[in-house]
């Protein structure tokens, strides 16, 4: 069965669910994968926040009190950063990180992030992930990454 798929509705800025005919559209699993660990917030150290900001993070993290996994990414950090090469090194870090459990499970056995600024847009960046497994190639692109934050 496949998973539900989801798209960025521009109109709400949001990402929703794909209706046709009154029937929810199907997705590929890897793809509902990655965009619920890209833009779930997984929780952030002590460190990485002020003192007595939030830390945020998925609710079902909290399920195993003993598993130090944490479901999404940090991507949300740097909502308020001015982009810089270093802060497209810190969400490459942040992707990765995120994703990695896909190579630890076995799903993908290599995934290739790109992040740029968009050419003429200098406060908009584009993502594309490549996951890969065997002959199997799938290839995901992000335009506007920073606005799904």
């Amino acid at each position: 069965m496949a998973d539900i798929a989801l798209y960025f509705n521009n109109s709400i800025g949001e990402y929703d669910c794909k209706v046709a005919n009154g029937d929810l559209i199907g997705a590929n699993p890897l793809d509902t994968a990655v965009i619920i660990s890209l833009l779930t917030w997984a929780r952030a150290d002590a460190d990485e926040v002020d003192e007595g900001a939030a830390r945020f993070g998925w609710w079902g993290d909290k399920i195993d009190q003993e598993s130090a996994a944490s479901m999404g990414s940090k991507l949300y950090l740097l909502k308020r950063e001015k982009i810089t090469d270093e802060t497209l090194a810190k969400a490459e870090d942040y992707i990765r990180q995120a994703l990695q459990w896909m190579i630890d499970d076995s799903v993908v056995s290599e995934i290739e992030i790109n992040l740029e600024r968009h050419s003429t847009d200098n406060s908009r960046v584009d993502g594309i992930v490549t996951l890969k497994r065997g002959d199997i190639t799938r290839t995901m692109k992000f335009n506007d990454l920073w606005s799904s934050l």
